[in-house]
């Protein structure tokens, strides 16, 4: 597991560049990528794969939220960290590419693991790294058992693609966890992908922050503060 280990420290690493891109930035760098790479050229997984861009670009605008004079309160999204994809003996590899493709949108890292389909999965790693996409972003996971992966340091998300009953047992494995709680968006329609279409499924990947700002420091409401410094 030390190279495991080591591709999520990598990940880790990576991740602040990729999520400081923002959403649109990230999903037209990804469209353009799909429109390249010949495993994701069929009809299903294009069609697939532009509706989950498209709701990518919705998640960027910053919401502006009240609060007192003299402060500025901002609501915004921000990639959870680094998601292990990974996918059982009935993943379909339009629905591994979908999860793919909706975690590194809402700015997370990836590692992928699908034991079953080794070769496609490396390739198609290697061929994000040729067509530009930083290398700490997405990693090929090779081990071929997922229950001690389950266990690494430094996930975020699990985003398999798999049956109820594994996504179960994923969950319970998940429970055992010490620390910070890791977030489970499982697939377990690999053929039509309901779950991936549902318009929350985005929204897991994600998580809120808020950016707060003292504008009485850079000038702020000189009224406010003369009326406050007055003797009664």
């Amino acid at each position: 597991m030390t190279t495991t280990a080591s591709q999520v420290t990598q990940a880790q690493a990576a991740w602040e560049a990729w999520n400081h891109l923002g959403f649109t930035q990230r999903s037209e760098r990804l469209k353009k990528l799909a429109s390249e790479l010949p495993e994701l050229r069929d009809t299903k997984t294009q069609a697939l794969l532009k509706q989950l861009l498209d709701r990518t670009i919705t998640l960027e605008p910053i919401q502006v939220m009240p609060g007192p004079t003299g402060e500025s309160n901002e609501l915004y999204l921000n990639g959870r960290g680094v998601v292990l994809v990974t996918g059982d003996a009935t993943a379909t590899e339009v629905a591994l590419v979908g999860q793919l493709i909706t975690a590194l949108a809402c700015g997370n890292c990836v590692l992928l693991h699908w034991p079953q389909q080794p070769d496609w999965a490396r390739s198609l790693v290697e061929k994000v790294h040729t067509f530009g996409l930083p290398k700490g972003v997405i990693h090929y996971l090779s081990e071929a058992e997922l229950e001690p992966l389950l266990a690494l340091e430094g996930i975020a998300v699990i985003a398999p693609v798999c049956t109820a009953a594994q996504a179960r047992d994923i969950n319970r494995h998940l429970a055992q966890r010490k620390g910070l709680l890791v977030q489970l968006v499982s697939e377990t329609d690999p053929q039509a992908c309901t779950h991936l279409l549902q318009p929350d499924h985005l929204l897991r990947f994600v998580t809120e922050r808020t950016r707060t700002i003292n504008t009485t420091a850079v000038g702020g409401n000189a009224t406010l503060l003369e009326l406050g410094s007055t003797e009664l």
